[in-house]
């Protein structure tokens, strides 16, 4: 049984992402991934709080910084930087306090779950390839498939 990362660190994947206005919407929308056989460790919710981006994930989503604690977690917020291609779409959203949901295509083609965070309400939808990033659960935490 192999353990692997959603984004293998060799490669990396095509992810779908979405802003959204409020809570409520986001959750809205990780339930709708949820429901549509997306794994918690291929969803991420990102926002400007870390402790917003928990109280949204709860245990049905991953967020950057899940598994930090003590001086990890202190070093990990005074260093971590969103990868590139999330800063350069969706700053100006978080900036204004929007969450981001960002999706890895695992058992869903990305399309597919660009369409669903679009029916969830979802603003700036966008697709890309996403390089190998600490946005999703780490290989020892993603289970085997």
């Amino acid at each position: 049984m192999a353990v692997s990362s959603y984004l293998p660190d060799v490669a990396g994947g095509m992810v779908a992402a979405a802003s959204f206005a409020d809570d409520a919407a986001a959750e809205q929308a990780i339930t709708i991934l949820s429901a549509s056989d997306v794994r918690p460790e291929e969803i991420s919710v990102i926002a400007r709080d870390v402790a917003r981006a928990a109280r949204i994930a709860g245990d049905r989503a991953w967020y950057p910084g899940r598994d930090d604690s003590g001086l990890a977690k202190l070093v990990a917020r005074l260093a971590r930087r969103l990868p590139r291609e999330v800063r350069r779409r969706y700053a100006k959203e978080l900036s204004a306090g929007r969450v981001i949901i960002v999706a890895a295509a695992g058992g869903q083609p990305s399309d597919t779950l660009a369409a669903l965070l679009s029916r969830a309400g979802g603003s700036l939808v966008d697709q890309w390839w996403q390089p190998p990033a600490a946005l999703f659960a780490p290989p020892e935490m993603a289970g085997p498939f």
